[in-house]
Parts: structure tokens; sequence; C-alpha cells
């Protein structure tokens, strides 16, 4: 019933040319389609992405809902 489901789903954003947003971790952050909820720490470059929150959708080429995701920042200078 599931697979069913979520089959159906997956039709239905084809056919409305809803697609998700690529929001991978090490990816560079786009502020068009990305929006950064928290910085972090991390030894990746910095504005990159270090989690994935939430997903984002597309509808054709506008954003429906950016990707929310966690960044890294950038390393204090001393």
């Amino acid at each position: 019933g599931v697979d069913m489901t979520l089959s159906e789903l997956t039709k239905a954003f084809l056919n409305a040319q809803i697609t998700e947003i690529k929001a991978e971790i090490g990816n560079k952050l786009d502020p068009h389609q990305h929006q950064a909820m928290q910085t972090v720490e991390s030894e990746q470059e910095a504005n990159t992405i270090v989690s994935v929150m939430k997903k984002g959708y597309l509808l054709a080429d506008r954003v429906l809902r950016p990707a929310m995701v966690v960044v890294a920042k950038a390393a204090d200078a001393e």
C-alpha cells in the first residue's frame, strides 16, 4: 500500500513538474535554492552543506520551498 501511494505521488510530481532540489553534503551553498538554518564548525570548506534538515522543491524552474541546510562556518582568523 505504501509503495503504491509513493509511486502515485511520484507520478503526480512528475506531471506537475515538481522536482527535488539537490542539496548534498559537501556541495556549496546556493542562496537561490538553499536556506542556511544554522552554521557549525566543521572540517569542511566554509559555506558548504554539512547536513540537510528538510528537502526543497522546484516547480518547473521556480523554487517552491528552499532546502533547509546546516552550513560549515568560516574558520576564525587569528
